[in-house]
């Protein structure tokens, strides 16, 4: 069920300034306009960002989203290595991680995020594929990838504290690199969305909890260290979903009562912005108690911080279902960005988040600006995302083996 963009009861845009193209503040920076490029793991080799990487994101810098998030990075830890495809935010990767700032940066007034993403339970080391710590285990809260399904091992006290000061770290490079903030990824079944999920934190101790909102503890000492070491003027984007790679209709929070106060708990600790990711950006999230409210919109009901909302814009086909079910989509971009207009002028986002339509058409914006869809490319994973598929091993990975379904 999608969100009711209809004419009815919609702010017409008229004489209006176009909601899109309008700035916006976001922490100590201010965007151009409500784009947003998300993290896709492209361009990584041997654990380091490629010049690849900065070449792609420097051409859509320079076409106009007003936000660039780098290629997810994981913190400088022996568990946070998986494959090549992956790359390291750490001291033997900062030169090439200048690069790929630089190349951002250099293109004018974009605001550049890095990505802090750690695999968790997810990790699994395949023989043949280099790993410079192939024996050391996954880590996660539980030990667990979903409910019933193990991996690895739970995570100590002194794993908890070493990740963390890793995350620091990383964090840290980035600031120094000259990147705005970081967007911390707590979503889809990896590390910090694992502490958020009822099925795989199942810990009895302060990092644990019966309630959404006791179970963010970790990932809120992981926001408020960055804060406290970076300072008040860097931006922290966190990123969270409902959904996971291993289980589309999963939940962490039931319902918007668990939700209000997980929200208020991670900005009290530091976030900035808040990226609400769902397979639909325009989904709804609990239709039995409003039919046309998202999950986003429902988020910006409980903090005046900026939101983004994100989930196949453009496209007909989900990013699960394309990339993991090789269900191939179909453009339908006017149609969408409609709907994203009435979306930011009903005031249920800030942001808009477009990956895969703006990865196959760099100059993606600047269409919408011109309102200029002709010939756009079609996204397609094994062309668009070669690089990265080329370099990831599929062999044995745990999220082709546990297909839930809505």
């Amino acid at each position: 069920m999608q969100t009711d963009y209809s004419e009815e009861g919609a702010l017409q845009i008229g004489s209006h300034a176009d909601p899109l193209f309008s700035p916006l503040q976001v922490g100590a920076a201010t965007i151009r306009n409500r784009f947003l490029l998300p993290a896709m793991q492209r361009g990584s080799r041997n654990y380091k960002p490629t010049i690849g990487m900065a070449d792609t994101l420097r051409r859509t810098a320079e076409r106009g989203p007003g936000v660039i998030i780098s290629e997810g990075a994981a913190p400088d830890h022996p568990a946070g290595y998986w494959q090549p495809a992956f790359s390291i935010l750490g001291r033997d990767t900062v030169d090439e991680w200048g690069q790929v700032a630089r190349a951002v940066l250099d293109t004018g007034d974009v605001v550049f995020l890095m990505q802090l993403w750690h695999p968790g339970a997810l990790r699994l080391v395949v023989e043949g594929v280099p790993n410079p710590y192939p024996d050391y285990p996954a880590l996660s809260p539980s030990g667990l990838v979903q409910g019933g399904r193990a991996n690895g091992v739970a995570m100590t006290k002194q794993d908890l504290q070493d990740t963390k000061n890793a995350y620091v770290e990383s964090a840290l490079i980035a600031q120094r690199l000259g990147a705005h903030g970081i967007e911390l990824h707590c979503a889809h079944g990896y590390l910090l969305d694992l502490f958020l999920w009822h099925e795989t934190n199942t810990r009895k101790d302060e990092y644990g909890g019966d309630t959404l909102v006791d179970r963010a503890s970790y990932p809120v000492e992981i926001i408020s260290a960055i804060r406290a070491a970076a300072g008040p003027e860097f931006v922290i984007s966190v990123r969270f979903s409902q959904w996971k790679e291993v289980d589309y209709g999963a939940k962490i929070a039931q319902t918007p009562d668990e939700l209000a106060p997980f929200i208020t708990r991670l900005e009290q600790a530091g976030a900035d912005v808040f990226h609400v990711s769902t397979r639909r950006f325009d989904g709804v999230a609990w239709p039995d108690l409003d039919p046309r409210r998202s999950l986003a919109s429902w988020v910006k009901t409980m903090t005046d911080r900026p939101v983004v909302a994100i989930g196949s814009v453009g496209l007909s086909t989900d990013l699960a279902s394309d990339v993991f079910d090789n269900q191939d989509p179909v453009l339908q971009v006017e149609d969408d960005i409609v709907r994203v207009r009435r979306g930011l002028a009903a005031g249920d986002f800030d942001v808009i988040g477009v990956g895969r339509a703006q990865i196959s058409n760099p100059d993606f914006v600047d269409r919408v600006r011109h309102a200029d869809y002709s010939n756009l490319r079609d996204f397609r994973k094994y062309r668009d995302l070669a690089e990265a598929y080329e370099s990831y091993s599929h062999e044995g990975q745990l999220v082709d083996q546990s297909r839930k379904t809505d």
